[in-house]
């Protein structure tokens, strides 16, 4: 979640246009990482415990040029997700939902003025998942995930959390090779409610986020990469914002090591290209743990 704290001051502290409220997607891209429509095939518990450091130095415009206004910012974070997967079957799928608890920490400094806000980000749940077995390494994941407006949220300072909820639909697919190729794609929607406070509503988008590698071992190499694409302007009060649409890219490499049940992950993604919002980096561990396991 670090991703959605580390736009959140462009907009406010320096004064832009930037898309989305606050310059803030609802759904930080490349949060995802290697955990790309990777879900247990088995029934159980599962923790899933992410740590995000992401860092920008700039502020881009709707060509994607950098703007001339001095701005930094570095956030932290750890997001605790609560996935359970359940003994049955729904349409030929197994049934999963999840919880997404992210802690974020922001720290930023615009033209020479510093400031540093923590708390909880928006809490995620996904009511219902599935997960299709096409082949035994090919599987199709649907899903709902609704991003809903808590946390630290206040609409007269830079907050780590959006005041809205966010409806996002979520189509995955992954093939996985013990010994071989290990490639998934992640399709997500945004669809955003109307702020309260600010009667502000930040447009609809898209986001893919990808990983493909080769398992050898218990080890595997490879790339972790997010586009997001807003396609639908900004409103104010009902009045449209035109054609101030965000749109970013990041790319970098990854390695996984399977222990046993533990898996832990590394990846780093630098921002190739940022539109109407800031170009991050972002360095990501990821430890999965099984809390529970039906036998």
């Amino acid at each position: 979640m670090a991703a959605a704290a580390c736009a959140t001051v462009a907009m406010l502290s320096a004064g832009s246009s930037l898309a989305f409220e606050n310059g803030i997607s609802p759904f930080p891209a490349g949060s995802t990482g290697e955990y790309v429509g990777a879900l247990p095939p088995i029934p159980g518990l599962f923790a899933l415990e992410q740590f995000h450091y992401t860092t920008s130095n700039g502020l881009y415009d709707n060509d994607g040029n950098k703007r001339p206004v001095p701005f930094s910012l570095s956030a932290s974070s750890a997001t605790t997700r609560l996935l359970a997967a359940y003994p049955v079957t729904v349409l030929g799928a197994n049934l999963y939902s999840q919880l997404v608890i992210p802690a974020v920490s922001l720290r930023t400094e615009v033209a020479g003025h510093a400031g540093k806000d923590s708390g909880l980000s928006n809490t995620t749940v996904s009511p219902a998942i599935l997960r299709w077995s096409l082949t035994p390494q090919a599987s199709l994941v649907a899903g709902l995930d609704i991003a809903l407006a808590t946390g630290s949220y206040s609409p007269t300072r830079p907050s780590v959390a959006v005041g809205y909820t966010s409806i996002q639909p979520v189509l995955a697919f992954r093939q996985t090779d013990p010994n071989g190729l290990d490639i998934g794609l992640s399709n997500r929607l945004l669809f955003n409610r109307e702020n309260g406070d600010t009667h502000y509503r930040s447009g609809s988008g898209y986001i893919a986020e990808f990983t493909a590698g080769w398992n050898f071992g218990a080890w595997k190499v490879g790339v972790v990469g997010a586009y997001l694409n807003q396609f639908r302007d900004d409103e104010q009060r009902g009045a449209v914002i035109n054609g101030n649409r965000a749109r970013s890219f990041a790319l970098g490499p990854s390695i996984e090591y399977h222990a046993g049940p533990i898996s832990i992950s590394v990846n780093y993604q630098r921002g190739i290209y940022a539109a109407n919002t800031t170009k991050n980096n972002i360095l990501g561990i990821g430890v999965t743990i099984p809390l529970w396991v039906k036998n």
